[in-house]
């Protein structure tokens, strides 16, 4: 009862959204997450949730062309220090790697919360120095995500991190 009670209150908070994958990613996140954090009229977030300092829903969807053609509107947000040195091989690898230096936070703005993950690991192995940075590197880890079928949402795998931090 509690649970259809939160998925009601998210449908219909997102019932003015112009853009039906945004609300319906609100819909599944909810079911997995519980309610948002926050809901306004055009977006829903989530905070500390698998691992994530925020997981945004925006009530958007933007046409991305790398590596192949589709829409965003789901940002994850982790916190880390990005060394200036590593900011134009980030910026030129993928506009969906949001830097925020000022805040030391990296955000990945895709169409699933798996494509963040991949997104934002690809980050933390270039800033830990791991791998050399580029578009190549960047666009083959997103396609095999795909083409392994490995992209688990909007069932994703369980929040073990609140487990870590009891």
């Amino acid at each position: 009862m509690l649970i259809q009670h939160i998925l009601n209150e998210s449908r219909n908070s997102t019932l003015d959204w112009r853009n039906d994958e945004p609300k319906k990613f609100v819909a599944a996140l909810t079911k997995k997450l519980g309610a948002p954090d926050e809901i306004t009229d055009n977006r829903a977030v989530w905070y500390d949730k698998d691992g994530f300092k925020r997981i945004e829903v925006m009530d958007e969807y933007i046409l991305h062309c790398c590596p192949a053609p589709h829409h965003d509107f789901v940002y994850s947000t982790i916190d880390l220090h990005v060394p200036k040195k590593f900011v134009r091989v980030l910026a030129e690898s993928s506009e969906s790697i949001l830097l925020d230096l000022l805040k030391n936070e990296v955000s990945a703005r895709c169409a699933t919360l798996s494509a963040n993950a991949v997104t934002l690991n690809y980050v933390l192995d270039v800033v830990s120095g791991r791998i050399k940075g580029s578009k190549a590197e960047y666009e083959s880890r997103i396609k095999r995500l795909y083409k392994n079928r490995l992209d688990p949402d909007p069932d994703w795998w369980p929040d073990v991190t609140r487990e870590v931090r009891k």
